[in-house]
């Protein structure tokens, strides 16, 4: 669920001394969190009775922080936690809450909706060529303008031009910090911050209070991952940061594209290793979201079985109102399969902005890409 930060200094503290606290670990922490226990339930008179577990008996008994200026974000933002649902209002992400290590909470900063969107991450070089920021951004406008959330590490080169070009598209982008939510780094990106947190959302699993460390990246990188369908290296030398993300990503049972270079290219060497241990090799925009149809069905189901578990949840709610052109192509698939060409041809309309149709379509549950091209799964 969604708890609003900076509303009850009380309230703010307990969470912050229960995330941070090593009075009882991390898998006590989350058992607790999987039965629907809250930290704010500690003010409670009858809290002992309601979770009769020895874990609530140790937070109860552990010594108190006197300080609350810890938990005080820069920015206004929520806090999503992973757990037994008890609010039809934002929920933790789906994806990332399927994984044994996922953050036991999230601070958020900007648009909490944007979660749900199905997400892709766009990583690389902090030292990136003029080229690999062109793909980046060609990448990172056509992605978020065909629906999908653009999701990287708010760092200089390639990740930044990401962010620029899902914000130049009018879409969405979701920053991943590794520090609190009162810490942007590197500095010289607030301004980014800001852009990114009014057209998107800003997210950490770091409390406020926590500078920048290089042990904290690597959480970030598996978080930035785990939220998405896919990550996409655009550039990245080999070692590097973007490998770990890469490899993260394979770990959590994600797809891994990659951009070719030549063998000269030394900020290319990641990409080529990854290509080599059987990453998808990037060609367009519209190849990565062709490729990922299959993966969005999935996604699809999986958000669905979550909002049937919300409480009070209008599954209705979250489907936009059908626009002329999406109707008519649910209208002209009818009950058949049909190829690409022929739909475009009857369409009037080129391949791009077709498969761009429809992929708004497949994230909303009425189509469904397949090898032969396109049929429609239900109608409105």
């Amino acid at each position: 669920m969604s708890y609003v930060l900076a509303r009850d200094a009380a309230a703010d503290q307990l969470w912050f001394e229960f995330l941070t606290t090593k009075t009882i670990d991390r898998a006590s922490k989350r058992k607790l969190l999987a039965q629907g226990f809250t930290p704010a339930q500690l003010l409670e008179p009858d809290c002992l009775s309601r979770f009769n577990e020895p874990e609530v008996a140790a937070l109860l008994s552990a010594p108190k922080s006197a300080n609350l200026s810890a938990v005080r974000p820069l920015l206004p933002c929520h806090l999503l936690h992973w757990g037994k649902q008890t609010s039809a209002y934002i929920q933790y992400p789906v994806l990332l809450g399927e994984l044994h290590d996922a953050p036991l909470a999230l601070f958020l900063s900007g648009d909490p909706t944007c979660l749900d969107r199905p997400a892709i991450a766009i990583v690389g070089s902090r030292r990136a060529s003029r080229d690999g920021l062109r793909l980046a951004d060609q990448m990172a406008y056509e992605l978020a303008e065909a629906g999908f959330l653009v999701v990287s590490g708010l760092a200089h080169g390639i990740d930044a031009a990401a962010h620029r070009g899902a914000l130049r598209s009018g879409g969405q982008t979701l920053a991943v910090m590794a520090t609190g939510m009162d810490r942007i780094y590197p500095a010289n990106h607030y301004r980014l911050a800001e852009e990114v947190a009014a057209q998107g959302a800003l997210v950490t699993e770091f409390c406020s209070g926590v500078a920048p460390h290089r042990g904290h990246f690597p959480r970030r990188n598996r978080t930035l991952s785990g939220l998405c369908l896919a990550t996409l290296v655009i550039e990245a030398a080999h070692p590097s940061g973007s490998l770990i993300t890469a490899n993260a990503a394979v770990q959590q049972g994600r797809e891994v594209f990659a951009a070719p270079w030549s063998l000269f290219h030394k900020n290319g060497a990641g990409c080529l290793h990854l290509l080599s241990q059987g990453a998808q090799l990037i060609e367009s925009p519209l190849a990565v979201i062709q490729h990922l149809g299959i993966h969005l069905l999935g996604w699809a189901q999986l958000a669905s079985e979550a909002a049937v578990h919300r409480p009070n949840a209008d599954q209705t709610a979250c489907l936009k109102a059908l626009k002329p052109a999406e109707r008519q192509l649910l209208t002209l698939l009818g009950d058949g399969e049909h190829d690409f060409p022929s739909v475009a041809a009857a369409l009037q309309c080129s391949s791009r902005e077709l498969l761009l149709l429809a992929t708004q379509l497949e994230l909303q549950g009425f189509v469904e890409q397949t090898s032969a091209g396109l049929r429609a799964v239900r109608h409105p």
